[in-house]
């Protein structure tokens, strides 16, 4: 029982982290607002962490993108940077582009 509920912490707690600290950065009291409109926030921010969730345990493409980068903050970062700059077909030419990206060549 005891390991149990030591296991159960250690997930809820590195969860709590990867939300904190890790590109997410939701705070204590990001739920809370007169107007509902953090909440709403904090509702999106919960269903971006769990798709993110979700490709890392069950998408290929996604997962071998991941890999390339030491962090998610940073992973995300750079598909932010590129996606701003060119336009692509779907989400997985993205996720190819970042994976093998293009040699550039000095002039």
């Amino acid at each position: 029982m005891v390991k149990g509920g030591r296991a159960r912490w250690k997930i809820e707690n590195e969860t709590f982290n990867t939300l904190k600290n890790q590109g997410y950065d939701i705070e204590h009291n990001y739920g809370h607002g007169k107007q509902y409109l953090s909440l709403n926030f904090f509702v999106l921010n919960l269903l971006a962490f769990f798709a993110h969730q979700i490709l890392e345990l069950c998408d290929s493409p996604y997962q071998s993108c991941r890999a390339r980068f030491s962090s998610r903050k940073e992973f995300w970062n750079q598909l932010r940077c590129t996606f701003r700059i060119i336009l692509f077909r779907d989400f997985y030419h993205l996720l190819d582009y970042l994976s093998n990206p293009p040699m550039v060549r000095a002039p």
